[in-house]
């Protein structure tokens, strides 16, 4: 319950919390969000040209023929016509979406401003259902998940040590990021009743 293991826990110093109770970030707390970022940006930028490959190569592979066709100025019937749109059209169309839009999300930037709130501590446990990757017959799960709620504030799947670290009914500021809702840091304000 001291100041010193929640800064443990949540990895941030005394000049962070300077810098975010200015609604700042500061240079190692940027560092470590911008290098997040990069690492994840480059996973979603490398899933979105995969997309737009496979649906290149299933446009070759099932309508390569009739392509080949068009371009040396044969006349196409009605069969090669939709063999052209199922065959080419409709993966390029379906991959691409999911490539561009992969490729966009991952070259936007996060709004990574920092926001604040102040208020009570409450602990409270939630179910979620989760998407089971293991499980053939069931693609979804329930799981128990601790929320932390500050005010009218929650932040989600907390670490089930931090209720060892946090006094319910204690008064904290959580300083965390706008888009992400990742605590940066945080400060005791005032004993619960």
């Amino acid at each position: 319950m001291s100041d010193l293991e929640v800064r443990k826990f949540f990895k941030f110093d005394e000049g962070d919390l300077a810098a975010n109770r200015s609604g700042k970030l500061s240079a190692s707390q940027k560092s470590k969000l911008e290098s997040d970022e990069k690492g994840a940006d480059q996973i979603i930028v490398g899933a979105g040209i995969f997309f737009l490959v496979i649906g290149v190569v299933v446009a070759y592979f099932v309508a390569g023929d009739v392509a080949a066709k068009l371009f040396s100025g044969t006349s196409l019937g009605s069969s090669d016509m939709l063999t052209l749109f199922l065959g080419a059209g409709l993966p390029l169309g379906l991959f691409g979406f999911f490539g561009i839009g992969a490729i966009r999300i991952g070259t936007s930037k996060l709004d990574n401003s920092v926001q604040s709130v102040e208020g009570r501590v409450k602990f409270v446990k939630v179910e979620k259902r989760i998407e089971d990757p293991t499980s053939e017959a069931f693609r979804y799960k329930m799981v128990q998940q601790y929320e932390l709620r500050v005010g009218k504030h929650a932040f989600e799947n907390v670490d089930e040590e931090l209720l060892n670290l946090i006094e319910e009914g204690d008064t904290y500021a959580f300083y965390y990021t706008k888009q992400t809702k990742q605590i940066l840091s945080c400060e005791f304000i005032a004993k619960g009743k």
